[in-house]
């Protein structure tokens, strides 16, 4: 079975769709199938794809967008380009990751040789078109975001959300197709907390380290992130543990603002930016934080959040969105409301209670297994064949 994913997100952009292209590239070809990815071409592409020994990866020529310096767009002079390498490829199923230019290039091309069309709504877009369109009325955009999301998830034969209050929404917005849940998973062989990192591994790269209790935070540095909560949260609790420190690993375009958020609430000395870490590398810093800190209300899921509980972290976040769904309550740490006072008090809990802590990542890694790589790729998998068996 050839598939062929679009996505107008991939490495070395760095995003949620990116993690969940890559994540079911890699199962389901470990399980035997073969899967193809339709991607742009990005400055660096190149070096990172001999880096990473990429198979199976076509990159296609893009340009930049006017109101996003991260990611690129396809030239539409490639869409001759991209049908007659599929027609050479023959897919039996079209998965569109993304709804912009390769996704719809995609879409027509099922549309037009008759393949089955595969959708996945990875992101709610009415959440955050505010931060990245700013000069459109906030209700105007919330609006237009709707039609036009309604618009491409009706043009599937299936659509494919990971999490069941996406699926609630896009029902809201009058989406008619067949709505199936599966979750991005979790590469359990990367993120177990087996790997234990050492002091003096940790303080060669980062000296500020030395000595820290650690609240960590991974993921983009956008807006949507609301990172100036968890620094506000940080500035409550620095007077009282004069050894804490905020790690923020990632980057993005928001990392200027919040590091001068940092340094205008008097705690700059107490947040490290990291920068771009590694996936692989990631492990290390969830395994040496006593808690993962999370504030986003606008996950589509929350892969980081599951990511830190299979490493033994426990975890306080807003219980917005798929973060809500993906931590399944208290059980792997605490899911407050939107109140700093709230979310400080739950993280002193764990720092103030050995016992609590060990007691609550036991359960994060428990939880945490149900939602592992292998078992979303099996019901990925299921899907593709129940779609050709309706053919």
């Amino acid at each position: 079975m050839t598939i062929v994913y679009f996505s107008d997100q991939y490495w070395p952009s760095i995003s949620g769709v990116s993690v969940s292209v890559d994540a079911f590239k890699k199962q389901l070809c470990l399980m035997g199938r073969r899967v193809i990815l339709c991607v742009p071409d990005y400055p660096g592409a190149d070096v990172y794809d001999q880096n990473q020994q990429v198979k199976d990866v076509y990159r296609f020529q893009s340009h930049k967008i006017a109101f996003n310096d991260e990611n690129r767009l396809v030239c539409r002079s490639e869409r001759k380009k991209i049908f007659a390498l599929l027609d050479s490829l023959q897919p039996k199923i079209i998965h569109v990751h993304t709804e912009f230019a390769l996704g719809m290039i995609g879409t027509s091309y099922a549309k037009k040789r008759k393949i089955k069309l595969v959708m996945t709504a990875h992101t709610n877009w009415e959440d955050i078109v505010e931060h990245y369109i700013p000069v459109i009325p906030t209700g105007i955009a919330h609006l237009l975001c709707r039609l036009y999301m309604r618009f491409i998830y009706n043009k599937s034969d299936v659509l494919v959300v990971p999490t069941s209050i996406m699926e609630l929404l896009l029902g809201l917005y009058f989406v008619k197709r067949p709505i199936r849940v599966i979750p991005t998973g979790i590469d359990m062989c990367i993120f177990n907390g087996e790997t234990q990192p050492t002091w003096q591994e940790l303080k060669e790269r980062f000296p500020i380290l030395n000595g820290k209790r650690v609240l960590f935070f991974a993921g983009r540095l956008g807006k949507e992130k609301n990172i100036p909560f968890l620094i506000d949260v940080l500035a409550s609790l620095v007077p009282f543990y004069k050894n804490l420190i905020l790690v923020i690993s990632g980057d993005g375009p928001a990392r200027a603002d919040f590091e001068e958020y940092a340094k205008n609430v008097g705690v700059a000395h107490s947040v490290l930016f990291t920068g771009y870490i590694e996936r692989n590398n990631l492990q290390q810093f969830y395994s040496l934080a006593e808690v993962f800190v999370f504030a986003s209300k606008v996950e589509s899921q929350g892969m980081v959040v599951l990511e830190a509980m299979a490493c033994g972290t426990p975890v306080v976040a807003i219980g917005k969105m798929g973060t809500r769904e993906v931590m399944g309550g208290d059980s792997g740490g605490f899911m407050v409301d939107d109140d700093k006072h709230e979310f400080a008090e739950n993280v002193q809990v764990l720092l103030n209670n050995p016992e609590i802590r060990h007691a609550k990542a036991e359960r994060a890694r428990r939880h945490a297994e149900s939602w592992g790589v292998e078992v979303q790729a099996k019901k990925m998998l299921k899907l593709y064949r129940k779609l050709l068996e309706e053919r």
